[in-house]
């Protein structure tokens, strides 16, 4: 796989960091999630660990961040993943400054709310607060209501676990050239105001993309328009329709059997009383009678599935886009020579004393560091 011989070292953490964790794994890097011997993990952190091999350490004991120490000096990591605050791990002596100096190759990847440095580094923060931060959630939303966060992929996903993935690859990839390793300081925040590059630019075209800006929900690509919305059918279920060029519109509108003389595409004073006639000829049959009538039509209409729909909808079996075995969905992109693939569940498992004998230590001396609390008791661990 693309990333064979690349090893991380991942401080356990909320959702960005496991998940870049597990994008590095699923394209081939060996993982090594460091957990809290004395704060074990619940389910919610478990749900990135497929494939991911473990070392439970007390790092509040010196013997624990030494333990770290030689991890990443004497089997050579390659990447570090920080999950925590600002100035956390310098206090264990676990900060970068220190670890690069033990290995100068290293890449200590550092995911956070608002970045490393400013006003709010030390301020605790979700999704939702990031991509309001961003401007974006004041793009997302209905017209006469609040802005609806969405989920937290944009923040805690796309930005945070996909692009500080990103950038360690290219960070590796300068390492080939520079013989150096570097350090990422990725600000989620920041990322979602990145991905959202299109949308500044369109401002400087907003009486085309944003003629009723900042109204939400009454602009171009925000559901104003009545070719680019979900309506709903008859079953209760609903169709999306992104018929944005005017060949796909016209592909739309015949299919439909709307009359759109009154109606210029790009009538923006009209977008609200065409939405409400095509409503009502899309609420006039099932999804499945939209489906079948759009199914060999190229007007970029298609149905809304749920997620237990989409994961068995025949485009993604034809592409084996999700998992037989779990029905999560598969590794992207699919590389040609050296596809990624997904870990097995529980094909992972804990470690500690293998780590430690790769290092050296003795069974007295894994056995004291089990009577220090450094390391836990191996017959008290069930994954042993």
């Amino acid at each position: 796989m693309a990333l064979k011989g690349i090893k991380v070292l991942e401080l356990v953490g909320l959702a960005p960091v496991p998940f870049c964790g597990q994008i590095l794994r699923d394209f081939g890097a060996k993982v090594l999630r460091l957990d809290n011997v004395r704060n074990p993990i619940g389910p919610n952190l478990q749900m990135f660990s497929a494939g991911k091999d473990t070392i439970k350490l007390n790092l509040k004991s010196s013997s624990g961040v030494k333990i770290v120490h030689q991890l990443i000096a004497e089997q050579k990591t390659d990447v570090f993943l920080d999950p925590f605050r600002p100035g956390v791990l310098e206090k264990l002596d676990l900060g970068p400054e220190k670890l690069t100096s033990l290995n100068p190759e290293l890449v200590y990847a550092r995911i956070s709310s608002y970045g490393q440095t400013g006003p709010m580094a030390n301020f605790a923060g979700h999704d939702i607060n990031f991509v309001a931060l961003s401007g974006v959630l004041s793009r997302l939303g209905p017209k006469n209501g609040p802005p609806i966060a969405p989920i937290n992929l944009l923040g805690d996903f796309a930005s945070g676990s996909a692009l500080c993935a990103l950038g360690i690859v290219m960070a590796l990839l300068e390492r080939t050239n520079s013989g150096r390793g570097q350090v990422i300081d990725h600000s989620m925040t920041e990322g979602i105001s990145y991905l959202s590059t299109f949308l500044w630019e369109t401002m400087k075209q907003q009486e085309l993309m944003w003629p009723n800006y900042p109204s939400r929900a009454s602009n171009m690509l925000d559901s104003g328009a009545p070719w680019y919305r979900c309506y709903e059918t008859s079953d209760g279920k609903y169709l999306a329709v992104g018929a944005l060029e005017t060949k796909f519109y016209n592909a739309f509108i015949k299919t439909i059997g709307f009359d759109d003389t009154d109606f210029p595409q790009y009538g923006v004073e009209t977008w609200p009383e065409c939405a409400k006639k095509i409503e009502s000829i899309i609420a006039s049959k099932t999804l499945n009678e939209w489906v079948q009538l759009f199914s060999k039509v190229d007007a970029c209409v298609t149905p809304v599935l749920e997620l237990e729909e989409a994961s068995k909808s025949d485009i993604h079996k034809s592409r084996n886009s999700f998992c037989s075995k779990t029905g999560l969905p598969n590794p992207a992109p699919k590389l040609s020579r050296t596809p990624g693939q997904r870990g097995e569940p529980n094909s992972g498992g804990t470690i500690t004393q293998v780590i430690l004998s790769q290092l050296g230590y003795s069974n007295d001396q894994i056995l004291k560091l089990i009577d220090d609390g450094v390391i836990d008791d191996p017959e008290s661990d069930d994954d042993i």
